[in-house]
């Protein structure tokens, strides 16, 4: 029987599943659904990702004042920040080439708009994508991706059909031509 709670942001890799509860990072495999509990800290941790290789989690966390970039092993250990943006930062995902990518309002001329960046694992600065503003990104096979705008938090926007409605760029060759376009969807969910 499982326990009831309030789990958010789901990441897998292999067997392993971790989760946000309790703002909070906790851990099961698919052989022991008991949870293990990862983090304790004193702010809240959304959007965990595992790295490509499994060994790392990346997370955005609130520990210290503005939402920040935090690394830690995915076994355990302790977080370790990477950013001092003084801004909303949130983990989208990792680059195919082992970076964490993330957005964040720091740069950007409102704080409504968000800019995606890469960074290494080993911290340093921030390098902006040149793909505009933009929420999400994911990679495919042969560095094909999907490029999200304005795919924010969809529930105060539904049936908007304005100018910030979401629309979804891709990449289908993988030369860093979003050139296909997906739009006017009403915020579907889409995995």
């Amino acid at each position: 029987m499982s326990t009831p709670g309030y789990y958010r942001f789901p990441t897998i890799w292999k067997d392993q599943i971790v989760f946000v509860s309790e703002d909070d990072l906790w851990k099961v495999t698919l052989t022991s659904p008991k949870a293990e509990r990862l983090t304790a800290t004193k702010g809240a941790i959304t959007r965990p990702h595992f790295s490509p290789d499994g060994k790392w989690l990346a997370f955005s966390a609130t520990e210290e004042g503005h939402t920040e970039i935090y690394l830690m092993p995915s076994e355990g250990g302790e977080p370790k920040r990477l950013t001092y943006l003084g801004a909303i930062s949130k983990v989208v995902g990792w680059s195919p080439d082992g970076k964490i990518l993330f957005t964040s309002n720091g740069k950007s001329p409102s704080p409504r708009i968000f800019l995606l960046y890469s960074l290494s694992p080993e911290g340093g600065i921030p390098v902006q994508l040149p793909v505009g503003p933009a929420n999400h990104i994911s990679f495919g096979s042969q560095n094909r991706s999907v490029l999200g705008r304005n795919t924010g938090e969809p529930a105060y926007w539904k049936r908007y059909r304005g100018g910030r409605v979401g629309v979804l760029w891709v990449d289908n060759q993988g030369n860093g031509e979003n050139r296909d376009r997906i739009s006017q969807l009403s915020s579907p969910a889409i995995s």
